[in-house]
């Protein structure tokens, strides 16, 4: 479509050439499986351009092709740049002169409320020069919360930030966010870190609660993360295969090897569903699902799962992450509250029932690989595993934020265990940079054509807490 002489953007190849668009939109499509949507806003970056320059394009779009528009809205090749919205229903004088452009706009008789068309009369509220939806509560101060009612009138309350919260501006938004967060890692073939720190291996076949909410609290939105081993390839051990999430009354199922689900039904990625509570987005080979409860998970489908889970969660969970109360040394507890007397023990107790019964603990009654000191000692140079140590190497700058030593030596039996396989070592080091890249620390480039070799093109990392811009109604 970009490059056809007569097709719909003929009149703008001689001003904006269509190539790189084009070779944008290949690669956005091929990487998203030809995800509809993104060729779509593919094919929309350069109608915009297009538009911009005053140049106009022809109808593209059809009821087959890219025709979708949120409710109460239709579609416009060109249309006004300065829609009416509910804050300031009158069109500034100046928008007459202003560029037409593409995209969904509301119906007669609707209007803008924030990225939504709604009747005139459903409009919401101004308060301190800002606009809220009907029904929208915010933070008007660190003390005072309000909600927008009816015919735009504002009702607040006296309030305080509750335990494991601090009042403070995000992307924005003045409200109580978490103190921090806790981290749950799950990498390698595999080994665990908790919520509060304490390390462990697991091997087995077995699905097992990874995290739940053990201690209900009416303020909290109760969630639950079940993790699926798969013995086998690198020497006979456990492998993350499936990673089932339920939360908001959703249930989201991502499987090495197959495409993620949510409700049962399968998505191309990326995806923010109905309520706006979930979404899913992919990184590279990173899979990534941020929740309305502040619950968040990275899965590189493979090697690597990251789980966070919101302070205010402190105390409350219970499952192989532990009960995430900042003290390492009472995270085997099992479900009845008990503390087990064995790893063995306390891994067992959370271990799902399986329908054929057909999973094991341990390494599938093969043996497990065995590597002491004599055996790791080839791989701790810095060409090999010691890579993630070197203060001087390029991931030197992260040690500050991800401590190398567990991954270090989760690194030294996954690559001893498989022989030395170089591609076990390379997954070995992308688990370190994915905890670094998710912690916001920077890294220098490591991939080299010999070693562990680069993509020919790499997606850009965005931080892991703010991975999802916010949504727009407009197509563009």
């Amino acid at each position: 479509m970009f490059m056809l002489s007569g097709g719909p953007f003929r009149a703008c190849h001689h001003a904006i050439n269509p190539t790189p668009f084009l070779e944008d939109c290949a690669f956005d499509a091929c990487h998203y499986k030809g995800h509809r949507d993104t060729l779509c806003k593919a094919i929309a970056a350069y109608v915009t351009e297009c538009q911009g320059r005053g140049i106009a394009v022809e109808p593209w779009r059809t009821p087959s092709f890219c025709p979708s528009c949120p409710h109460h809205s239709h579609y416009e090749l060109c249309g006004s740049s300065c829609p009416a919205t509910c804050w300031g229903r009158t069109i500034p004088e100046d928008c007459a002169s202003v560029l037409c452009t593409e995209g969904c706009f509301c119906d007669e008789g609707f209007v803008l409320s924030g990225d939504e068309c709604v009747p005139a009369g459903e409009c919401g509220c101004e308060h301190r020069d800002r606009y809220y939806k009907k029904g929208e509560d915010f933070y008007a101060s660190c003390r005072e919360r309000c909600r927008c009612k009816a015919n735009g009138v504002v009702e607040c309350e006296e309030v305080f930030c509750g335990a494991h919260e601090e009042c403070r501006v995000e992307d924005g938004v003045l409200g109580c966010y978490p103190a921090g967060y806790g981290r749950l890692v799950v990498s390698g073939d595999p080994h665990y870190v908790t919520f509060d720190g304490r390390a462990f291996d697991l091997l087995g076949s077995c699905t097992y609660i990874l995290a739940r909410v053990c201690k209900l609290d009416p303020r909290l939105t109760n969630f639950s993360v079940l993790l699926e081993h798969d013995v086998g390839g690198r020497g006979n051990v456990a492998l993350v295969k499936k990673v089932v999430t339920t939360i908001h009354g959703h249930t989201v199922s991502m499987e090495r090897g197959r495409k993620w689900e949510v409700d049962g039904e399968r998505y191309t990625l990326p995806l923010v569903t109905e309520d706006k509570k979930l979404r899913i987005g992919q990184e590279g080979n990173n899979i990534i699902l941020q929740t309305a409860a502040g619950l968040r998970l990275l899965y590189n489908v493979a090697t690597y799962l990251l789980v966070t889970i919101p302070d205010t969660y402190r105390g409350r969970v219970c499952g192989l992450g532990g009960n995430y109360n900042g003290d390492p040394g009472d995270d085997f507890q099992l479900p009845g509250g008990s503390l087990a007397q064995s790893t063995e023990e306390f891994v067992t107790s959370w271990k799902m029932p399986m329908e054929d019964g057909a999973c094991t603990d341990g390494c599938n009654g093969k043996g497990c690989p065995v590597c002491d000191a004599t055996d790791t000692a080839p791989y701790s140079t810095s060409d090999s595993c010691g890579l993630i140590r070197d203060p001087t190497g390029p991931f030197g700058p992260c040690h500050p934020w991800v401590s190398p030593v567990e991954y270090f030596n989760h690194c030294l039996y996954d690559v001893c265990a498989a022989g030395g396989d170089r591609d076990v070592l390379c997954h070995s080091l992308q688990a370190y940079v994915a905890a670094c890249q998710a912690a916001g620390a920077e890294i220098r480039g490591w991939r080299t054509t010999t070693f562990c070799r680069k993509c020919s093109r790499i997606f850009p990392w965005s931080r892991f807490n703010s991975y999802f811009p916010p949504n727009d109604m407009q197509m563009l």
